[in-house]
């Protein structure tokens, strides 16, 4: 999509330029005085060049424009992809340095050349380490064609944003349900093991012949060879666990780095979670519940494209001694068949205990007792920086 009009170009003369204007004056100068035609004209000829180096880098500095892409929302801590087209719309080929600045990024993209009317694509992989809207700042072109004399610069496009979601941990998803069904977090029902023959964690119910388009992983090579026929293993899992995550953002009026961390832990924890349950076999339905006045519910299945676009919410989202509590009638339609998690600064919140209250089954978890199954990213960091002191990487972060 188009950006808007940009402004207009300024010219910044390099240390070239000014040695040039004075050579050109000197001589001017000297040819006028001693009357010497020759110096006058040369004096007068680098003067000319200036200003064709001038125009000329003018002309291609305000034919170029730029069509910024929409940048989707992204984690903390990953690669965003920033693209980009420019445009030529002079008549003939330009050459032209085009940079961009957000932040500790920086990007510049050499064209050389656009032909007249062509479209060239760039591209910047930036990082931003914390939550937030972060401004991508704007597309600049540099122009000092065809001498590098005089630069002229101009804002192609003007400043853009992106929406950058709290950091993910590592959840480690087989040991979340195993912990979630001794909590009892669910509405009450039964999570009945189903068969299946895909290759996963379960328990291994039995053998059943072999099938065209099952793994090879699966046979069981002992039966197979007592038999002289294909088996493979089948496998217990339970039905996919829906999830309600609601947040208790509590943090006190003038918060310490020690409050400020915990809050972090809970956004990080409900991104996790939901990072999680998205690349886990089987999605299921996910609930994410914020405090407000009024309340918002964000609810879909678990894919990747709805964990972006629902926990975009938490990019901005501030906490406050005063933190409205979720209802819970607010939370009743959204709990049938459901696991319910209150995702809470601190133990015993008023959150986990308004659900309680209207006989809802909940769990609250804090980092007051950080559950095993969760490693924060301030923990995948510092595993990151033992393995490397070792010569090793984790497998798995």
């Amino acid at each position: 999509m188009p950006n808007a009009a940009a402004g207009r170009p300024r010219v910044r003369m390099t240390r070239a330029a000014w040695v040039w204007v004075l050579t050109a004056a000197v001589v001017t100068v000297v040819g006028w005085y001693k009357s010497l035609n020759l110096l006058l004209l040369g004096g007068y000829f680098l003067l000319t060049l200036l200003g064709v180096n001038l125009r000329l880098a003018w002309r291609a500095s305000s034919k170029l424009r730029a069509e910024r892409h929409p940048t989707p929302p992204a984690f903390a801590g990953e690669t965003v992809t920033v693209t980009a087209d420019i445009v030529n719309d002079a008549g003939f080929p330009l050459t032209t340095l085009v940079t961009a600045a957000a932040g500790a990024n920086h990007s510049a993209w050499m064209l050389s050349p656009i032909g007249s009317g062509d479209r060239k694509a760039i591209t910047a992989r930036w990082t931003f380490t914390s939550r937030g809207r972060h401004p991508l700042g704007p597309l600049t072109v540099d122009s000092s064609y065809p001498l590098g004399l005089l630069h002229v610069v101009r804002c192609l496009a003007p400043d853009d944003s992106v929406l950058v979601l709290p950091r993910a941990g590592a959840v480690d998803f087989e040991l979340f349900r195993y912990w979630l069904t001794r909590q009892e977090a669910g509405a009450g029902e039964t999570h009945r093991p189903s068969r299946r023959s895909a290759p996963g964690s379960g328990d291994v119910r039995g053998l059943r012949p072999y099938r065209p388009g099952d793994s090879p992983r699966e046979v069981h090579w002992k039966t197979a060879a007592r038999l002289n026929q294909l088996f493979v293993r089948e496998y217990d899992c339970t039905e996919p666990m829906d999830l309600v995550l609601v947040l208790d953002p509590w943090l006190p009026a003038a918060p310490d780095a020690e409050a400020t961390r915990r809050f972090e832990w809970v956004l990080s924890l409900a991104v996790s979670l939901a990072v999680a349950s998205a690349a886990s076999d089987s999605p299921a339905e996910l609930t994410l519940i914020v405090p407000g006045r009024p309340p918002a519910a964000y609810h879909g299945r678990a894919t990747a494209a709805f964990v972006r676009r629902a926990f975009a919410a938490l990019a901005e989202f501030e906490g406050s001694p005063d933190a409205p509590v979720v209802p819970a009638e607010f939370v009743r339609p959204r709990a049938n068949r459901a696991a319910r998690l209150v995702l809470s600064t601190r133990a015993g919140g008023p959150a986990a205990q308004a659900l309680r209250a209207a006989h809802l089954t909940c769990v609250e978890v804090s980092p007051d007792r950080p559950p095993a199954w969760f490693a924060p990213p301030s923990a995948l960091a510092a595993k990151t920086l033992i393995a490397h002191a070792h010569g090793s990487v984790p497998a798995r972060l």
